[in-house]
């Protein structure tokens, strides 16, 4: 299941971070210039105050990281709850969602999923994986070299067992592409229901082949 790792980001002290504090503490002086003596001396030194932030820039990230870590921990509690062809329809679904892999978005799309909103199922996008930035990385289903008539194709997505893959993946592509061009709206239907069926094959015998 598509995961964008969470980047680590050391706090760097540069000379223009130092340029800037001496600036931001010379207008706090110059504010209230009958004071400028005794604000100079509670103003922090430049060692001080960058090693400060050092301190809360680790503290903020490390937040920062417990805080995904938790709501991916929640999205996979939902995912592993669910019936196991549904589990593996949204798994599915996610791995080929255009948007970045982040905890965040990953529940966003849950929700949306829960209240009916959308299918994933049949998602509103492109059935071809994503890498961890939303790109598509890969377009196996898009196109195909394998040419099969649209009756094939339908025939195929009854009962995909006995067919090679590669035909199997030619049936999902013509499928699609009767779909977006099928004046009939039902039949149209009807094939993206057979070829998100064919899809959903897809993904169980991957998952099988991984175990």
């Amino acid at each position: 299941m598509r995961f964008k790792t969470w980047p680590r980001h050391a706090f760097t002290d540069t000379s223009r971070k130092r340029a800037a504090l001496r600036r931001k503490q010379r207008l706090e002086r110059e504010a209230l210039p009958l004071f400028a003596d005794q604000i100079a001396e509670v103003q922090p030194n430049e060692d001080q105050v960058m090693q400060d932030r050092a301190i809360a820039w680790l503290k903020h990230e490390v937040r920062d990281r417990h805080e995904q870590a938790a709501k991916l921990r929640d999205a996979r509690r939902q995912i592993d709850a669910m019936p196991t062809v549904e589990r593996r329809a949204v798994r599915r679904a996610w791995d080929c969602a255009p948007y970045p892999a982040d905890p965040s978005y990953l529940l966003s799309v849950l929700h949306s999923y829960a209240i009916g909103r959308i299918n994933l199922k049949q998602p509103p996008y492109p059935l071809s994986r994503t890498d961890a930035a939303g790109t598509r990385v890969e377009n196996l289903f898009a196109s195909s070299s394998l040419f099969v008539t649209i009756l094939k194709a339908r025939e195929i997505a009854e009962d995909p067992d006995p067919y090679p893959l590669a035909e199997r993946h030619a049936a999902y592509h013509h499928l699609q592409a009767a779909a977006s061009k099928n004046k009939d709206r039902a039949e149209a239907a009807k094939d993206r229901v057979r070829a998100s069926h064919l899809f959903l094959r897809f993904g169980e015998l991957e998952d099988d082949h991984a175990t």
